[in-house]
């Protein structure tokens, strides 16, 4: 195997499969009669990947990686955001009881996409920022070699900070290329940095489309506003956040034909039922959650729990059965209906709710219905501030159903974890995960961290 950059990873190395996969296949078909008739190079060098015309594969290769540890991470982090509990006794378990550490298959570095009782979105995200990071390089030195370069740079720069942003937002600790710890604040700010360049390059080149956005420049935007407003700069996310025009989406797309591109959402928890829609959760005497079955809005317009309009936004339906441990109710998901049902990335809601948690008072009233006049949904009304709070956090919570986004929520909220106390629907003792841990190998195979 060979490797595109010849500086080193903390982790196993992160392999572009889309640029391996057409370096083998030239390999293969230049000037041979037959399978045996090919002579493997002893070793294939930078110099022979990264080249102008490979510009375009470098930047695919990072999304594609990136799009591939997407889909794994949301299948998984449901079980942190009360999404799912857990009806196996597979993966889903160290989620859905809050007992992920850091040999879980899923935060250390295991290849992503090859299995049904792991999930390596991990490795997946490291390996989509290094060739993000390394096609940025590569591509600066390509000058004049390369059309559109500042759309392939814009793109890059991109994909760079939304895996920074995500490290930041979801793991207690991050680091990159065999460099010290960076805490989720440090991270943040490298995303920040990378959607600065995103930004500049789209200054440049103007606004283009891919097949993952409309718009590059709303999704660079949208992704500075979520790292903006992490870190407490209200004031820039509120600027990035009014960039966003209504109807916005960019995409994680899915492809039933290649596993690695499954939806893992459909797989893990409708096709395997590995878990249910999770109901509502008690600790110590107090809901907590209230679940996802029976999502409602009364006429009031207040947010209920089986009582008023179903709430379109958390579509789920009993089957009938159970899951896989033919003990727990099988409730599904009914957002991806397939392994090809593309994953909502990031939107217009998002922005339009970061934009009212800034404003607050009637402006984010108004945004709330705004959002729910998009699904026929009875209006909110309040003058109360930790009413129009708290409204926010469960729009937020019910508009991104099992998009991987409540379990940032959840931390920068302070909202509740079990950490290690109490137990699950069956019994099981929750562990005390809350932000997710640093990968052992990242610690044991870097110097500079201890």
């Amino acid at each position: 195997m060979f490797r595109l950059k010849t500086r080193t990873r903390a982790t196993r190395p992160c392999r572009p499969r889309l640029l391996s996969t057409l370096a083998v296949a030239v390999v293969v078909l230049a000037g041979c009669d037959g399978i045996l008739d090919v002579e493997l190079p002893g070793q294939l060098t930078e110099a022979d990947l990264l080249r102008p015309e490979m510009a375009p594969m470098m930047v695919n290769s990072a999304i594609a990686d990136y799009e591939c540890g997407f889909s794994e991470f949301v299948a998984s982090i449901g079980g942190l955001e009360d999404t799912f509990w857990e009806s196996t006794g597979w993966f889903t378990r160290a989620w859905a009881e809050y007992q992920v550490q850091a040999t879980t298959a899923a935060v250390n570095t295991l290849a992503c996409g090859t299995s049904d009782t792991s999930a390596g979105f991990f490795q997946a995200f490291q390996a989509s920022r290094f060739q993000a990071e390394q096609a940025y390089d590569a591509i600066q030195g390509f000058e004049g070699e390369v059309a559109d370069p500042e759309q392939l740079l814009a793109s890059a720069a991109v994909y760079a900070g939304l895996n920074y942003q995500l490290f930041g937002e979801h793991w207690c600790e991050m680091t990159a290329d065999v460099g010290p710890v960076m805490t989720p604040q440090m991270t943040l700010g490298v995303g920040e940095e990378w959607f600065d360049r995103a930004l500049n390059h789209l200054s440049a080149s103007g606004d283009f489309s891919t097949a993952t956005t409309p718009s590059m420049l709303q999704l660079a935007h949208l992704g500075r506003a979520r790292v903006r407003f992490a870190m407490g700069d209200h004031q820039g996310a509120a600027q990035d956040a009014a960039q966003i025009e209504p109807g916005f989406v960019a995409w994680v797309t899915r492809d039933g034909a290649v596993r690695p591109r499954w939806n893992q959402i459909y797989q893990h928890h409708t096709r395997n039922q590995y878990s249910t829609v999770a109901d509502t959760v008690w600790h110590n005497g107090e809901v907590v959650s209230t679940g996802y079955r029976h999502a409602t809005i009364d006429e009031a317009g207040n947010t209920t729990h089986g009582d008023g309009v179903p709430d379109p936004r958390v579509p789920v339906e009993y089957t009938g059965g159970t899951g896989q441990d033919g003990v727990t109710p099988h409730w599904i998901q009914t957002k991806y209906t397939g392994h090809s049902s593309d994953i909502p990335m990031a939107r217009w809601a998002e922005a339009q709710l970061i934009l009212a948690e800034i404003e607050g008072g009637q402006q984010a009233v108004d945004r709330i219905n705004g959002l729910r006049d998009v699904h026929g949904l009875p209006h909110f009304s309040s003058s109360d501030p930790q009413e129009i709070q708290d409204q926010i956090i469960e729009e937020r919570r019910r508009e991104f159903f099992y998009e991987g986004r409540f379990h940032a929520d959840k931390l920068r909220y302070d909202l509740w974890f079990p950490r290690g106390e109490g137990f699950n629907h069956k019994g099981v003792a929750y562990g005390t995960t809350t932000c997710l841990p640093l990968a052992d190998e990242e610690r044991v195979n870097n110097p500079n961290v201890s």
